[in-house]
C-alpha cells in the first residue's frame, strides 16, 4: 500500500499535467493531435488546462478616476403615528415644515 499522501498524489499530477501542457504549447500541434500522440485522455487534458489558466491570469490594475458619488438628494423621513410618513428633501422649506407638523399636532 502507497505511503503518498493525497496532497503528494495531487501535486505530482499537477506537474505531470503542467508539463504536458508546457511540451503541448511548444509543439504546434492540436489538442486532440497532442493527447493521440502521447496516449492521454482528451477531456482530462482539457480539464488540467482550464484549472492551469484559471490559476495563472494575470493580475492587472486600473486606475481610476476618484470622483465624489452623488448620491441624489438627502431625505429626511419622519415616520408619524397611524402609519404616516413625511419625507423632507434637503433644500426643505423650515416654514413649511413648522406648518405641517402644528397641523398634524392638531389632529
Amino acid at each position: 500500500m502507497g505511503t503518498e499522501t493525497r496532497q503528494e498524489k495531487l501535486e505530482k499530477l499537477r506537474k505531470f499535467w503542467k508539463t504536458h501542457l508546457d511540451k503541448w504549447e511548444k509543439s504546434g500541434l492540436s489538442q486532440k493531435e497532442y493527447c493521440r500522440q502521447h496516449n492521454l485522455v482528451y477531456h482530462r487534458f482539457g480539464y488540467w488546462k482550464a484549472r492551469f489558466k484559471s490559476r495563472n491570469l494575470p493580475v492587472k490594475f486600473v486606475q481610476v478616476a476618484s470622483q465624489p458619488i452623488n448620491p441624489g438628494p438627502y431625505v429626511l423621513k419622519l415616520n408619524l403615528p397611524r402609519g404616516c410618513q413625511i419625507e423632507i428633501p434637503d433644500d426643505f422649506s423650515a416654514d413649511t415644515l413648522k406648518r405641517v407638523l402644528v397641523t398634524l399636532q392638531e389632529s
